[in-house]
């Protein structure tokens, strides 16, 4: 059953001061159910080194891991600890919500053949960007009425989300089941100077070099006319 939401607001600019910010998100389910929220990003591909120890005390890259199928943004905010698979009918399916949907999906390449240890250390460094988050316990409820009832949820948007398009979901759980689900597009652009340097990094390669090379030379100058006076002064 689809539902009304509100999403406040739904279109998010990241200026030269942007560090993070909050969206609240509003609707009604049935009475007998509680809200999940879930933000996704694209799915895209990420490749990392791997590291470990060679002879007992270096840390050394011992090869390459590469994840596919796999969204740069996930966040999720639900009333309570639990993380059942869920058996939704006719109109969408869901095989899970939570982190678990995305292990399923996810197609990891690597020589090392713990994937489940590769993909533990995956999530816990989207965690630490503040790309990757589960919040419980932080909707809000109003008493129900009619066999519905009012919810809300402050979310909390990380200060490296990247531009680009959304999706934020909500479902309305029953036990184990979906009885209701709706979805809203959010969108992430960047105004001002950092969607200027954006700009010009990709569509103007050569001339960013070349200015990245002269703010850094200005840079060096800078710096080591400052420590020369320091010096100087001592």
């Amino acid at each position: 059953m689809p539902f009304d939401i509100t999403v406040q607001p739904d279109q998010i600019f990241i200026g030269a001061t942007y560090n993070g910010t909050d969206i609240l998100v509003s609707g009604q389910i049935p009475a007998d159910s509680e809200a999940v929220i879930r933000i996704t990003g694209h799915e895209e591909d990420s490749r990392l080194k791997k590291k470990g120890r060679v002879m007992g005390f270096l840390w050394m890259n011992l090869g390459s891991v590469e994840f596919h199928n796999i969204p740069g943004v996930f966040i999720l905010y639900r009333s309570k600890q639990d993380n059942v698979p869920l058996q939704q009918g006719q109109d969408n399916t869901h095989d899970e919500i939570g982190i678990e949907a995305i292990q399923r999906k996810v197609d990891i390449v690597s020589e090392y053949q713990d994937k489940d240890a590769l993909f533990e250390e995956f999530i816990k460094l989207k965690q630490k960007s503040g790309l990757y988050s589960t919040v419980e316990n932080s909707i809000q409820y109003e008493k129900a009425d009619n066999g519905i009832k009012s919810f809300s949820v402050s979310v909390k948007l990380p200060s490296a989300l990247p531009q680009g398009d959304y999706e934020l979901e909500v479902f309305a759980l029953t036990g184990n089941d979906i009885a209701g689900y709706s979805k809203k597009d959010l969108n992430v652009k960047q105004t001002g100077m950092p969607a200027f340097i954006a700009t010009l990094a990709f569509d103007h390669g050569t001339l960013y070099g070349i200015l990245a090379v002269i703010v850094a030379v200005i840079a060096g100058l800078l710096t080591g006319t400052l420590f020369k006076g320091e010096k100087g002064a001592h």
